[in-house]
């Protein structure tokens, strides 16, 4: 017999969120603000509708980006113009094993989940109970309990935002961390505050194509 629950899958926003992703498949994600777990404006089949959805909420909101992505070979990817898969994309679908995430949303715990610029989710937290600053460590379901000083997904070193205050952070090796796209571009502003990297006034996360349509020499 269906119940009430059975009939909230009919409800395409609601099924999107629990059916699994499926191989070439066109997903809208946020891609500003980055959030703990990856969210899916929508999804589609169609390249021209999935491309189309993805400008008009970029288009309609002011404060928040998004950037289409195509499902791989179970990774998500840049898409190329003519629709087919790119390069695999730093924005990922993180699956965090829920014993993290009970402690991050515990008020009592000091703990937290750090969203990283290139969006890897690390666990921040004391290791021991003298310990007076909190280890970065991994919090992924098939990555839990590793102790990292470096993301394990873009390679920039972890910098507790506690410490750091204002006070900009650069890159040793800037030029390696700058997107294709920027490279160049006298917008281009590449400093890390609060443990976030700004890209530009413009694009605070950076431009998700090749080809920029702010790109100014």
């Amino acid at each position: 017999m269906d119940t009430p629950q059975d009939f909230r899958f009919l409800i395409e926003s609601i099924a999107q969120r629990h059916n699994p992703y499926y191989e070439n498949e066109y997903l809208v994600i946020q891609t500003y603000p980055r959030e703990i777990q990856l969210r899916v404006e929508t999804r589609r089949f169609d390249y021209a509708q999935a491309k189309k959805w993805c400008e008009l909420e970029n288009f309609a909101h002011d404060y928040t980006s998004f950037a289409l992505k195509i499902f791989h070979q179970g990774k998500l990817y840049s898409v190329n113009s003519d629709g087919t898969p790119g390069e695999i994309s730093r924005q990922q679908d993180w699956k965090i094993d829920p014993r993290y995430l009970n402690a991050h949303y515990d008020q009592n715990s000091e703990a937290e989940i750090i969203v990283c610029n290139c969006s890897y989710p690390y666990f921040l937290c004391f290791l021991d109970p003298e310990d007076s600053e909190r280890q970065p460590v991994t919090c992924l379901v098939d990555d839990f309990g590793g102790i990292i000083n470096n993301c394990p997904n873009c390679g920039i070193q972890i910098v507790d935002d506690i410490e750091i205050e204002d006070e900009p952070l650069y890159f040793e090796e800037e030029q390696e961390y700058i997107p294709e796209a920027c490279q160049g571009c006298s917008n281009y502003h590449g400093s890390v505050y609060n443990g976030n990297l700004l890209v530009c006034a413009i694009h605070p996360y950076g431009w998700n194509n090749q080809s920029c349509p702010d790109f100014t020499r």
